[in-house]
């Protein structure tokens, strides 16, 4: 009897300390999602996505030693959130359907259709949520029924169907939910609404992130003029961290000089360097005024002391912006020294047109060339080029592709015979062009790659210059010609233009 006695209270003892070890592990589990919802709330995404993938592994363990336990379903319902939260939606196929198999209550239930409606939307399949979440977004729970709508939101707006985005996202209580509305808006093509709606977001917190895709997409909408004013507003009645401010800025003035506004662009440039003087992001500001300064440059001889800034810069050590540095440096060089030939000159153009956003600079490049190299298969090519730079001396250059090359393939290309010729010499020109490779790095307007088959350039039959071509008197127009032959050269008319401007004796070989 004292045997049996001592056995039952021996096998009681176990179980409490079973179930003590076990109520123990659900209470840390739980802790760890706590700790996870707080950290998303504080912007911490990251840590907040390894806390929620030690939340999935402490409920596993709990799912696998107590499968019959009075929390098992709480367990494996934690184990499936912490999966979809911390991303790791490649292996929540398999718990999700036990919970969905084997999980009753309606609470629960409700929490496994927001996992699989987040790991749906990360997995590229929004058009799955609206079906995941049609119970959740009747749920009694304000919480639960809040992130459906935002979730519902981003399938929208991942489908493009803005409209449903902007309803879902007005339903939500989410902090993102308002930015993702006023994105909504903007992309709706709903501009007014979207600035009042936008500027009534001044103020909140939001992660700077989501700030800067925001005025991305005023600024597509909109114009970067307007994505300008609205940071202004932002940066007057929001308290944000002065590194959030300077990145917001830097965003904003590699807009305006990809617009070609270097004015504006280095102002931009000039504040980030008084707010963060001695951070990485007041070295990219110095780099980058460097180059609004060359885009605003009107002719090479101008790049002199901005190029003497970039070797400073370089020479003191930019940290981890030196690359930058160094490749500003090497933009600089091939547009104040290239090679002394017809492609080096053009190459010269294209790198100021298209990296500096420099339009004098490149005008002044493809101007010298027909002047330098009168027999170069590529100069009515720069001549057009220049046209199309300066739509004021788009008669003369008309006027001279006329008198000087009227059968260059490039003229018949532009009243739109291309042939043969003009793409063997597109590719020639491609592959010359490539044969130097300046390694810019991203924040360029466009990089200077390897060259590949086809046009090159700018476009040969541009609209303005067709109809530029079009509107010219008769008389110094070819006149139509038969399928299949090619117009009589052209001579221009008296009195027209028969040459291009001189350019500024700055820019004079």
């Amino acid at each position: 009897m004292i045997r049996l006695r001592a056995s039952l209270i021996g096998l009681a003892a176990l179980m409490a300390s079973e179930g003590c070890v076990y109520y123990n592990s659900m209470w840390s589990a739980e802790r760890l999602a706590k700790e996870a919802h707080r950290q998303e709330a504080e912007g911490q995404v990251a840590m907040a996505k390894l806390t929620w993938a030690r939340a999935a592994v402490k409920a596993e363990s709990i799912v696998i030693r107590h499968p019959r336990s009075r929390w098992a379903d709480d367990a494996l319902v934690l184990q499936v959130e912490g999966l979809a939260n911390s991303g790791n939606c490649m292996v929540i196929d398999e718990p999700r359907a036990r919970a969905e198999a084997s999980v009753s209550d309606g609470a629960l239930r409700e929490r496994v259709a927001l996992a699989g409606a987040r790991c749906a939307l990360a997995q590229g399949h929004p058009g799955a949520v609206p079906a995941l979440l049609h119970s959740v977004v009747t749920s009694k729970d304000a919480d639960r029924r809040s992130v459906a709508f935002y979730l519902l939101g981003q399938s929208a707006a991942a489908r493009a169907d803005w409209e449903q985005a902007i309803d879902a996202f007005s339903r939500s209580k989410e902090p993102n939910a308002a930015m993702g509305r006023a994105r909504a808006l903007l992309a709706a093509g709903r501009i007014p609404e979207a600035r009042v709606f936008i500027d009534t977001l001044a103020g909140r917190h939001f992660d700077d992130s989501l700030w800067a895709a925001t005025l991305d997409d005023i600024a597509r909408a909109a114009g970067d003029s307007v994505a300008s004013l609205a940071l202004d507003s932002l940066l007057a009645r929001t308290r944000l961290p002065a590194g959030s401010k300077a990145r917001l800025l830097l965003a904003d003035g590699d807009r305006l000089r990809r617009g070609g506004r270097h004015g504006p662009a280095g102002a931009r440039y000039d504040l980030v360097l008084r707010l963060v003087p001695d951070s990485v992001e007041g070295a990219q500001a110095e780099i980058r005024g460097v180059l609004a300064a060359a885009g605003a440059a009107q002719g090479i001889a101008d790049l002199a002391p901005i190029a003497s800034h970039a070797d400073q810069i370089v020479s003191r050590g930019a940290g981890t912006s030196q690359h930058e540095a160094e490749a500003v440096q090497r933009v600089l060089g091939a547009v104040r020294s290239p090679e002394n030939t017809d492609i080096g000159w053009f190459r010269a153009g294209e790198i100021a047109r298209d990296t500096l956003v420099a339009p004098a600079l490149a005008a002044a490049w493809f101007g010298r060339i027909p002047r330098q190299f009168p027999n170069s298969l590529f100069a009515p090519k720069a001549l057009i080029a220049l046209a199309m730079l300066s739509p004021g001396t788009s008669d003369s250059v008309l006027a001279v592709l006329d008198s000087s090359f009227p059968a260059s393939p490039y003229t018949l290309a532009l009243r739109g015979d291309v042939s043969p010729a003009y793409q063997a010499l597109e590719d020639s020109l491609g592959e010359a062009l490539g044969l130097t490779k300046l390694g810019v790095p991203a924040f360029f307007a466009q990089s200077i790659g390897t060259a590949v088959p086809g046009q090159k350039g700018p476009p040969l039959d541009p609209a303005d210059a067709a109809a530029a071509v079009a509107a010219r008197p008769a008389a110094g127009r070819p006149a139509p010609s038969p399928a299949g032959r090619r117009p009589a050269p052209v001579r221009p008319t008296p009195g027209q233009p028969t040459r291009l401007p001189s350019p500024d004796a700055a820019d004079r070989p």
